[in-house]
């Protein structure tokens, strides 16, 4: 099922007893466009550096989803809104959990939020924002009830301060997914005349990060610059790793590929078509 309200553009998969469980659209429709009135509502607060926002007990729960999910990251670098695509996905995915289904999976634009409540195995593709391909990889998550993944870099639909072309984060929740996604994304810096950056509002004057000097064109890097973005966005990846607010990230730039995952690998595991 596909479903598009607002901003918000939507795949929703499920099954029940083993068998491909439909639902009613109109039902879900509604369901999501209160969800993002409720967001639109409280904007100017979740426009806010989340180290800003200390009492949330008033804000609706897909808000204090986007607040509690990066404060968990970095409440200093982030505003709730990059947890906002997660947030809404896993709160959807709530809503249809309660009709005794077997897995779901919310696509919100990207950002993935899963229920499988067997723990069985889920490959999900990682795809290439700036060539928007799907890549060779696949991420294999077994044995989790209940998870999120996020992919964010350059070309995406969200500003980045990074030259990824994707860097995709597993999480327990698709709002600590999506935050995770956007931190690690913004790491993959580099200082080179080959990156070309404005300041966000002058691009989109209504942005949560008006004064941020984003990311708007890589060019031809070598593989020493290449090497040296994708090792500080693991180095960042492997913080929240550490610390237990990721489960896993996989990070790309120009066919190079860094990754949390061990060698064995364990709930999560990289899959390469045609390859190890």
């Amino acid at each position: 099922m596909f479903i598009e309200v607002g901003p918000a553009a939507v795949a929703v998969q499920a099954r029940k007893h083993g068998e491909p469980y439909s639902f009613d659209q109109a039902e879900i429709e509604r369901y999501i466009a209160k969800v993002l009135s409720d967001v639109g509502e409280y904007l100017p607060v979740l426009k806010q550096r989340a180290y800003k926002i200390r009492n949330t007990v008033h804000l609706p729960h897909v808000a204090k989803s986007m607040v509690d999910a990066v404060k968990c990251v970095d409440e200093v670098a982030l505003t709730p809104m990059a947890a906002v695509a997660g947030a809404v996905a896993d709160s959807i995915k709530v809503y249809l959990s309660n009709r005794e289904i077997d897995f779901a999976s919310v696509n919100n634009g990207g950002d993935v939020s899963v229920l499988s409540r067997d723990g069985r195995a889920v490959r999900i593709a990682i795809g290439d924002i700036s060539r928007n391909i799907i890549t060779p990889y696949k991420l294999v998550v077994k044995g989790l009830a209940s998870f999120g993944m996020a992919t964010s870099g350059f070309g995406g639909r969200s500003f980045t301060l990074g030259i990824a072309d994707a860097a995709t984060v597993v999480a327990d929740s698709g709002a600590v997914a999506d935050a995770a996604a956007t931190y690690v994304g913004n790491a993959t810096n580099v200082d080179s005349w080959l990156v070309a950056r404005r300041k966000a509002a002058e691009i989109e004057p209504d942005t949560d990060i008006p004064d941020e000097m984003v990311t708007v064109r890589v060019g031809k890097l070598d593989g020493e610059l290449v090497r040296e973005a994708l090792s500080r966005g693991l180095a960042a990846a492997l913080k929240l790793k550490e610390a237990g607010v990721i489960r896993e990230a996989v990070l790309m730039l120009k066919d190079e590929m860094v990754t949390t995952i061990g060698e064995q690998g364990g709930t999560i595991k990289l899959e390469m078509l045609n390859g190890d």
